[in-house]
Order: C-alpha cells, then structure tokens, then sequence
C-alpha cells in the first residue's frame, strides 16, 4: 500500500464525517427512496423471518459505492471477500481456500475456493478479484479508499489463483483482504463513477450468504443465497412483483452453508419515534440505529436485551500543530485533556454506551496495551500547573499564551448538529469544560462538505470529529510527518522523526509478539506528546428480542461487521 495513505484504516478528510458516521449511527438524515408509513400487506412472506429495523435509508449497495449504516449492512450480507471475519479477532478463509506470505511480508498469493460462485451462478474467479482492486484504482473512484490501493499491483496467475504485491509491506494486508469483491462479469462495462448510480447498486449480485429478492424504499428482504432463486430484486429495477419470502424453489449448491435463518427483512425508519413504536407493536426482532438513551431505554422492554459492539470509531480533539501555534507545546494539549471530564462525558451524552478513551488504539484491540497507554486524569488543579509551567497567565477575560497580552480563543470546529448530534454535543461538553476553567472557547458546527474541506486545508485551530481507526489499527495515515500535506492525511500537522520512527515500526509485518512490542512503544510515545486528544470508543447499540440467539459481541470497524456470525443466528418459533 501507499506509504501516502489516506483511507485503508484511518478514515479521514472528505469520508471522515461520513465513514464515522456510518459507524456510529450518529445521523437520523434519510437517504435513498421516499417511504410510505408502513410495509404493504401484500409483501408479508410465506416463511418466518429475522426483521430488523435500521434507523436511516439506503443509498447505493455495493461494496464500493455504500455510504449509509443500512448500505454497508446489505453488502455484508450480499457480498464477500477473500478472508472473513472470525471470533477473538481471527481472519477465517472466505472466498479464498488459503493464502501464502513471502517472507517479506511483500507478497500475498491467494487460491479461491473451487466452488465459490456469484448469486447468479456464475464462478468467482481471480478476474473477479483483480477487477475489484483496480476498481478501486482507477482514477474514476473518489471513494473513501481512492488512495489506498496505488501501490498495489494484482497479478491473476490463473483462473484460481491471484497475487498482491505491496511496495511497501504491511502488517495488516490481510485485514484489507476482507474487501467485499464485485463481479466483473456483470460491472466491467460499467463505468466506475457510474457505479453509484447503476442498476446493479439497486439489485446487486454477490457471493455472500444472503441474496436481496426484494428492495423498495421500505424493506429490503433476503433468503440463503444457498437456496436463491435468481430473480431480480422486486421494486429495483421494474422487475414485476414477488412474493419476496416464499419458499425458495432451487436446489442448494454443494459446499454452500446454509444459515439458520429462512430469510431476512430489515425495514427502514426515518426516526427514532417510528422505530422504537415498530419494536414495541412486536413488527420487529431488532432496533439498530438508535441514540444511545433511546437504545438504553427501548433494551428495557419486556423480552428484550442490549447488545453492545464495541467498534473502532475514536471520537478526538485534532489540534492544529502547524507553524509555531501554542499547540505544539505538548504540556499545553496535556492540560486540555486533563480538563476534559471523559468519564462523565461518556455517561451523559452517550448513555454509557463508549469506552473511555485513553489513547488511540481501542482497547478491545489486539494491539492495545494497558500498560503503556497511561491515562491523563481528570485534574483541574494539575491542568492550571501545566498551564503555568509553559507562561500561560489567567487573565480577567480569559487565558492569554506567554507573551500574549489578550486572551487566547478557543476556536473548535465539529460537525453540525443535525447531521452529527452525538459528536455536536461532544463538542459542547467540551467547550462548556474549557470555559469553566476561564478560556473564552468559539463553537462552530459545519456541513460535512465545509468541516472536510477545513480540515484538508489545515484552516482550523482545534475539531472534535470522529475517526475510524480500523481493526488493524495503522495510524501512519494520521501521524506520519509525511502526511502533513494538502493532499495527507495527518490534519493535525505534527511532524516528529521520533514518532515517525515508532508509526513505521508498528506497521511493518511480523509476528504477533513483535507487532505487539512495537505498538506498546507507539502508545507509550503517545502517551508521553498526547498529539490528539481521545475521548472515547463508540459501541453500537442493538436491541434485540429474546427470540434471537447466536450474534456474538466483536469489535467492529463498521455496521455489517456485525454479520460476521450470521449463519449461527436462529429465531425461536412461535415468537
């Protein structure tokens, strides 16, 4: 991959509002087909379903082009990829039978699975694979992973059999091997800009364990792709109507497995009041999407549960380190942490539903250490210490740098209320700690378009936002001196050979063990600077009726990562 890498774990820039968003279900805005207010009688189905509600629309379902929670849900249930999502953190073989590492780390070869097949029967092959890859290539692309990929070269050396070469070796290649693939026999006349906007985004054909039969601006429904017929989804693309959960005709393929549930219907909801009102008349097995007091309080229903994902979305404090601005002084940025009630924070605007942040690897991840990620404590009185240690003097109105004769304004940028109103309060909380300690703070909260164009050009002082730091947590993209540039993604400008040295030892591949030992120096050098300001891990809540059994608790580093385990989840009858 790139050493100049912007998106392959590290969401940022123009996706950075998005992808987080997507995350943490933090957005009620509905995107995708106008619905009507309620499923129509005529698509009840002849089989018993899992239905879940999700708050928010779709938008474009494919691999590439999904940019809602309910797109990326869909492709993990529709599409796969050549490895797959495993317990404790393991990558299982999906597509691909096995794989083999040059001792370098530099050289992947992957062998697909002779039975792995499109929706429409069609085989998977090491096209298929390629062609994914270079979609994403191509120039045309300007999605979230636009430049993740430039310097990878994908070889096909047979009809099973495909090789990555990385011009710079990466620890973590084989987590990006869960990209879900895209069929080039059905997409390769298509051009990629055009992908979002294609028949196919609407009535897409995978090789997941579950194939749509059903998509309007109300429901989506799916059964076993195992038992599939292949039909078109009713509603996408003028296709006449189905009864979309009938029993399914066609004969299981061989070696497919087959999933417990007979089908799926996940229903869309454009607020929490429809959702909440959908689970509580019994429509519903699950509520996903909703704010965090709304999931506590629905969790409390007769019947029903919580379950908590904990996911990677690190939601910061960026602080502007360019020049010779008052942030480069690392006791300065230690003092704003230490000002920062993150505990209570956590309770009042995310109901308890995030971790405390104390660095930036989650704690839930492999690589994260305890022991080196030390907490700076909530300390008014060791703030106002650190403050003064480095000339700064309370004024009447304000705080003022040394040499400063005026006040200091805190001047944050986040984004705005009804797109983001999770990471907007944040935000409040924040500037309401800082000024009660005597700063004079601005709060300005921005369009997704205005906040990503701000902070790619450096023109901020400091910006609560939120961070998807990936599975395999490489933070070179966010960190790297190199990335300081109008085209990197290092927003903050920090520019440190030390912690260069530190982000490039922690990427490189090898064994666990040394993985591990390079990450626990990273975080104790972050530790030390404090560089970003981490307030919390979001979890993503679901509510789920007690007829539900088998979704198991993972981290997650988006929605449809909670899939991972579908094929276990069964629905007791008679609910």
């Amino acid at each position: 991959m790139n050493r100049r890498d912007r998106a392959a774990v590290v969401a940022l820039i123009g996706a950075l509002v998005v992808i987080a968003s997507l995350i943490a279900f933090p957005s009620v805005v509905p995107v995708g087909p106008p619905a009507s207010a309620s499923a129509p009688a005529s698509s009840m189905p002849a089989v018993q379903p899992y239905r879940e509600g999700i708050l928010g629309r779709w938008s474009s379902i494919t691999p590439i082009t999904a940019r809602t929670a309910a797109d990326q849900e869909l492709v993990a249930l529709i599409f796969s990829g050549l490895v797959r999502l495993g317990p404790d953190g393991e990558l299982l073989p999906d597509l691909a039978s096995s794989w083999a590492v040059d001792r370098t780390g530099a050289r992947y070869t992957f062998s697909l699975r002779a039975d792995a097949v499109w929706q429409d029967g069609v085989p998977v092959t090491a096209g298929d694979v390629a062609f994914t890859f270079r979609t994403l290539q191509d120039p045309g692309y300007g999605g979230p992973q636009a430049t993740s990929w430039r310097e990878v070269t994908v070889t096909v050396l047979d009809e099973r059999t495909v090789r990555f070469d990385l011009a710079t070796p990466l620890g973590g290649f084989l987590q990006a091997m869960t990209q879900p693939l895209l069929p080039a026999h059905l997409l390769a006349d298509v051009p990629v800009a055009e992908l979002a906007a294609s028949p196919f985004s609407r009535a897409p054909v995978g090789s997941g364990p579950f194939r749509l039969v059903r998509l309007d601006g109300l429901v989506a429904d799916l059964v076993p792709a195992a038992l599939a017929p292949s039909v078109e989804p009713d509603g996408a693309s003028g296709s006449p109507p189905i009864d979309s959960l009938a029993s399914p005709t066609a004969s299981p393929r061989p070696s497919r497995p087959l999933p417990y549930l007979e089908a799926i219907r996940i229903e869309f909801f454009d607020d929490v009041a429809g959702l909440t009102a959908a689970y509580r008349a019994g429509r519903l097995d699950a509520a996903v999407g909703l704010p965090p007091s709304s999931a506590v309080a629905l969790a409390e229903e007769s019947g029903s549960h919580l379950l908590r994902y904990p996911t990677t979305t690190l939601t910061a404090v960026i602080l502007n380190q360019r020049g010779k601005g008052v942030f480069r002084d690392a006791r300065v940025r230690r003092a704003l942490l230490a000002l920062t009630d993150r505990d209570a924070l956590v309770a009042s605007v995310l109901a308890g539903l995030a971790g405390r942040a104390d660095g930036l690897i989650p704690p839930n991840s492999w690589a994260f250490d305890p022991k080196a990620s030390t907490p700076v404590d909530y300390d008014r009185s060791a703030a106002g210490k650190l403050l003064r240690a480095t000339g700064w003097r309370k004024l009447t109105a304000g705080w003022a740098p040394a040499g400063a004769t005026k006040p200091l304004v805190l001047s944050i940028i986040a984004p705005e209320q009804g797109s983001n109103p999770i990471t907007y309060a944040t935000a409040s909380r924040v500037a309401r700690a800082w000024s009660s300690f005597g700063f004079k703070v601005e709060l300005n909260g921005l369009k997704a378009a205005d906040l990503a164009r701000r902070l790619q050009a450096g023109s901020f002082s400091l910006a609560v936002v939120d961070i998807n730091i990936g599975l395999d947590p490489d933070l070179y993209p966010l960190l790297a001196s190199s990335q300081a540039t109008s085209n990197g993604s290092n927003i903050s400008g920090v520019q440190s050979l030390v912690l260069d040295e530190k982000l490039t030892a922690a990427r490189k591949p090898g064994s666990l063990a040394a993985r591990q030992k390079a990450y626990s120096a990273l975080q104790a050098f972050l530790a030390e600077v404090q560089v970003v300001l981490p307030l919390y891990f979001r979890d993503l809540p679901v509510v789920l009726g007690d007829a539900v059994t088998g979704p198991t608790i993972r981290q997650l580093g988006d929605p449809g990562d909670r899939f991972w385990d579908v094929l276990t989840w069964r629905l007791a009858s008679g609910r």
